[in-house]
């Protein structure tokens, strides 16, 4: 018997996502504000933010993930859950000691962050719980991760990507 793909049940179907409230950052701007030369990486000073969630069903804690735009270096911290107001002190406390200008990535869309997260996830796989994970294992992971040379900066790591830029 012959059928078309489209007869199939939830074929060509996108699965609609509820608006999440929960995690939304309040202060900053979104990726579709952002200039020209910060599309292109030419500019230096440019943060994008995201997080890496535990898994589900164990603790809500999490990682907001910082990334500089230009010379690619990753930066973490560890937030006790999703919550906006848990979110915004992570984010307040990273622009006071960097005060650079953030943009924000859309929900699940991960073509727009790059594979900055994949990197962390190779140190905390998906069913990690980030409540477990000390600060001292994600600076470790970020040392690592940061002091890797990368082809695009001439096999310069990201740290010393960042120190040229930002003299």
């Amino acid at each position: 018997m012959a059928f078309e793909l489209q007869d199939l049940p939830d074929r060509n179907r996108r699965r609609q996502h509820s608006q999440e409230k929960c995690g939304q950052y309040q202060t900053g701007t979104s990726i579709e504000q952002r200039p020209a030369p910060v599309n292109q990486r030419t500019e230096f000073g440019h943060w994008e933010v995201d997080t890496i969630l535990s898994s589900r069903g164990q603790s809500k804690a999490c990682l907001v993930t910082f990334v500089e735009r230009s010379s690619r270096l990753l930066w973490a911290l560890k937030a006790p859950d999703r919550m906006t107001q848990s979110l915004n002190q992570a984010f307040v406390s990273f622009k006071q000691r960097y005060g650079l200008t953030t943009y924000f990535c859309h929900p699940y869309s991960p073509w727009e962050r790059g594979n900055t997260n994949r990197k962390l996830r190779w140190f905390f796989p998906k069913k990690t719980d980030f409540k477990q994970v000390t600060a001292d294992q994600v600076l470790a992971s970020l040392e690592l991760i940061n002091n890797r040379p990368l082809k695009l900066h001439n096999y310069r790591t990201a740290i010393e990507a960042f120190r040229v830029c930002s003299d």
